[in-house]
């Protein structure tokens, strides 16, 4: 009844901003909470944002995003986000009541994917599976986030707040650092499972890393832990300046050690109050030897052997994270047939998991058919861009197309587990694509061209590069280093000349990340020339057309609305920062 409550309320604001009963804004209040944004390229047309919990959708559920693609979104491809959710766009503004309550009565909502609230909670998706993790963080995740959703703690918060859970023991593929509390598996000197927690952390223009906790959080004491932050943050956040209102800033107010003590008092006044009330499972079973190793499955590049008995994982490479709604239903019957599990990854591509070893080369095959490939020597992702955010800077999602087809390997690219370059690009500083965690990040901007020469002042289309981002040889997270702008149309042959240096200079077994820390960014500098912020006089009339884009389309875009929407305010449509 809660959720049919939900709709039909969703239902009378729509009717009710149409009519002019209620302003945009009252609308707005309504429909973030419930993962519902505006989108570029049309009047009234909008996104929704649907959560998939542990990022493990069921086949039924893959059918169900497929089904509602293409009744409510004219079979427009659904795209894969860097939080484990799935957006469809483009459904019009009175058919979302009824694309809710479809996705509703088949196990799905968007409830709390957007808005000031908790948003999706992120695992790694190698969670259960992976060689060397502690013990499996998916039983405590998938607590933690029943709890959480429609909590009243969590619905009314002074900015978005981003849960994340690790288990792999050296690995981070979930960008820990990077969200408001950072859960990794950890064991204490005497075997007991616990966590080893961070917080604070985040992206934008002002990044920071998160703050660790403590050295060992036991795993009795989660709960109360991510309770404890949520009800400082909900206190001390701030809620005048919206710039300022993530948890991160109240970290920098307080100080690192106030703020860790903070925390800590909290949790110790919550616990005395009312006992733990976020109950999680039992000590976690310590996982089974891995067996396998030195072998690797045959029938997929990129395959690996997990933990037990002849079951392998299957890694598939998402173009532009985006799937049509006939691939999802292959997906959905390949999945079935293998008794297999769909992970979804937070770099927007899938691991079919759990395929006995003989299927293999069967499933590789029906995989094939489908349209989808093994990961090659590339990891691209990307945010929406301003193709469809209405508060982008650049059209991030034709780069990221220019790449995929001018610059990645075609046809099967195999490379060694881990090895891939990730490329990451962004529209604009919100870093929704998380560029300043890649090996190659990309952020886009508007800067004039001045001094002497025609057309000296107007804003032109950049990418700003970012290099050496990820996870540092400690473990910990190292932001990109900034080189300079790049004009977007010299994007492409920017990103083939640093892939020419890293494959030139990589000492063999070497990721991209440890190449760039030891190189330093000036052998990079120099391969890229006069691509860096290039005189004014080396500008031309193409130059100042963003990607995708020809004739008098103006740059910057338009604000929202502009063209006479009837609903006129900005959102960011953030899947990742």
């Amino acid at each position: 009844m809660e959720v049919h409550a939900e709709i039909e309320e969703v239902a009378r604001a729509i009717e009710a901003v149409r009519s002019g009963a209620i302003s945009p804004e009252e609308f707005r209040r309504v429909r973030v909470i419930q993962g519902i944004y505006p989108i570029r390229g049309g009047t009234d047309r909008y996104l929704l944002r649907i959560r998939i919990p542990l990022g493990r959708p069921s086949p039924s559920h893959l059918r169900a995003l497929a089904d509602a693609a293409d009744r409510f979104a004219s079979g427009r491809p659904v795209h894969l986000t860097t939080r484990q959710d799935v957006h469809i766009y483009d459904i019009g503004i009175r058919d979302i009541p009824e694309a809710m309550a479809f996705l509703a009565e088949r196990g799905l909502t968007t409830r709390e994917a957007c808005g000031d609230t908790v948003r999706n909670i992120v695992v790694c998706p190698f969670a259960g599976i992976a060689r060397d993790e502690p013990f499996d963080v998916v039983p405590y995740a998938d607590a933690v986030g029943r709890y959480l959703l429609r909590n009243p703690l969590g619905q009314g918060l002074p900015r978005k707040f981003k849960i994340a859970f690790e288990g792999c023991g050296g690995a981070d593929h979930v960008d820990l650092a990077c969200h408001d509390v950072g859960v990794r598996a950890v064991r204490s000197d005497s075997g007991c499972p616990g966590f080893r927690v961070t917080l604070a952390g985040g992206l934008g223009a002002l990044p920071q890393a998160g703050i660790a906790l403590e050295p060992f959080t036991p795993a009795g004491d989660l709960g109360d832990t991510i309770l404890a932050v949520l009800r400082l943050f909900d206190r001390l956040g701030d809620r005048q300046r919206r710039g300022r209102a993530r948890l991160k800033f109240v970290a920098l107010s307080m100080g690192e050690d106030p703020f860790r003590q903070a925390v800590v008092d909290e949790r110790r006044a919550l616990e005395k109050a009312s006992g733990r009330t976020l109950r999680l499972p039992e000590p976690a079973v310590q996982p089974s030897a891995y067996i396998h190793e030195g072998k690797t499955p045959r029938g997929w590049p990129g395959a690996f052997f997990q933990r037990g008995n002849g079951v392998v994982a299957v890694p598939l490479q998402v173009p532009l994270g985006d799937l049509a709604p006939e691939q999802l239903r292959r997906l959905a019957e390949i999945a079935e047939k293998a008794d297999a599990t769909v992970r979804l990854t937070q770099a927007q591509g899938i691991l079919v998991s759990d395929v006995p070893e003989d299927l293999v080369a069967v499933l590789a095959g029906k995989l094939r058919e489908a349209g989808f490939r093994p990961p090659g020597e590339i990891a691209l992702t990307r945010c929406a861009g301003t193709e469809t955010c209405t508060v982008g800077t650049t059209r991030a999602h034709s780069l990221a197309d220019r790449i995929e087809k001018e610059v990645l390997c075609s046809g099967d690219t195999a490379v060694s587990a881990g090895r891939e370059i990730s490329v990451r690009i962004s529209g604009c500083a919100n870093g929704c694509g998380r560029h300043l965690l890649a090996d190659i990040g990309l952020q886009g901007v508007a800067r004039s061209v001045t001094g002497l020469g025609e057309g000296a002042g107007r804003l032109a289309p950049r990418y700003v590069l970012f290099l050496g981002g990820g996870q540092d040889e400690n473990g910990g997270v190292r932001f990109g280093t900034r080189v300079g702008r790049i004009p977007a149309r010299r994007v492409i042959e920017a990103v083939k000349r640093v892939l020419a240096v890293l494959r030139h200079d990589a000492i063999p077994g070497e990721r991209a990340g440890e190449t760039i820390s030891r190189l330093g960014v000036s052998p990079f500098i120099a391969a890229l020339g006069d691509l860096l912020e290039p005189p004014p006089e080396l500008f031309t009339e193409e130059d100042f057309l963003d990607l995708g884009t020809s004739g008098p389309v103006p740059f910057p875009p338009r604000p929202h609305g502009a063209e006479g929407s009837l609903i006129r305010f900005p959102d960011t449509i953030s899947g990742g920062a």
